[in-house]
């Protein structure tokens, strides 16, 4: 008997060890999923040299290989799966540096994986979403200025288990705003997962304050990381926008939305973000959790900073 309970702690140790072993080669836990789309992109790159002919064939193959392959394999189901359609809609044309990015993220795997692991472990101490899924694609260098605002990382969350990360590690500061970004989108998923179908509408106010959570969330984490989009205006054109957009908080205009959020020629470039995040950042100077506040209605957050529907 004696020998048999020996026996079983033996087991139960060595279980332990490969357990964490795996945890460590792998560098994940057992309920994530870091998943690299390079090989993806490789076949577009390859498929391109020996069919393309002109850019319309390219557009083609970008879709096949690329749009079609992803949507299909990964994000049907996903509850933005449109908006991830329409994040891979915009064809990649500069396939010798496509592979310069494929070769730079695959050079720094072990980084990112580690820098992923790092900030999902710290964001779930906080909020509880459990087996999110990391995909991790190249850049496209057709949008290196873009690229270089974000300080190299751009995420978008796919839906409650799902989060998108563009890397190109050729940005100085990606390592520090991949653990940002992976924060962020955390909250988004978050929050999608326990909200996503309770209202059929969408605003611009949710917007304001859906951004504002999640940049709140990941300065929480990372205070030391400067996101610009969250201070791109001074008091004075903080004041200016939000008069000029307090009259259509409650509008449903997706294309109005995204120029107030990103800029236009009649919005400030980032201007819905630097909003909506101080709205958030003043809403959160009463005392509650991070679980409560990162789950307060758009309104009740709006009521509880400085800025009013007046």
């Amino acid at each position: 008997m004696k020998q048999n309970k020996k026996e079983n702690l033996k087991l139960k140790l060595l279980t332990m060890v490969i357990l964490l072993s795996f945890v460590n080669v792998f560098g994940q836990n057992l309920n994530t999923k870091i998943i690299f789309l390079n090989d993806i992109y490789v076949a577009y790159a390859e498929a391109a040299k020996s069919q393309v002919s002109d850019l319309n064939d390219l557009d083609q193959v970008y879709k096949d290989k690329i749009q079609s392959t992803i949507m299909n394999r990964y994000f049907l189901k996903s509850e933005y799966s449109d908006i991830v359609n329409i994040y891979f809609s915009a064809p990649i044309q500069n396939i010798a540096e496509l592979n310069q990015v494929i070769e730079r993220i695959n050079a720094n795997k072990k980084r990112i994986e580690s820098k992923v692991t790092s900030a999902l472990e710290k964001s779930s101490r906080y909020l509880k979403n459990d087996s999110v899924t990391i995909y991790i694609l190249p850049a496209n260098p057709d949008n290196k200025a873009m690229m270089q605002h974000m300080s190299g990382i751009m995420g978008l969350t796919a839906g409650s288990k799902q989060i998108l990360i563009t890397i190109e590690p050729d940005i100085v500061g990606w390592e520090e705003m991949l653990e940002y970004a992976i924060a962020h989108e955390f909250n988004h998923a978050y929050w999608t997962h326990l909200n996503f179908g309770k209202s059929t509408k969408w605003t611009l106010l949710d917007y304001l304050i859906f951004e504002g959570r999640g940049d709140s969330f990941a300065h929480l984490l990372y205070p030391k990381v400067k996101a610009p989009w969250t201070s791109a205006l001074n008091e004075k054109d903080k004041e200016d926008l939000w008069n000029k957009i307090k009259p259509k908080l409650q509008s449903e205009d997706l294309r109005f939305q995204m120029e107030v959020m990103f800029g236009s020629k009649n919005y400030p470039f980032s201007g819905g973000y630097t909003i909506g995040y101080e709205i958030v950042q003043q809403a959160l100077k009463s005392t509650m959790t991070v679980e409560n506040w990162a789950n307060l209605s758009s309104e009740k957050i709006l009521e509880m900073s400085k800025y009013s529907w007046k």
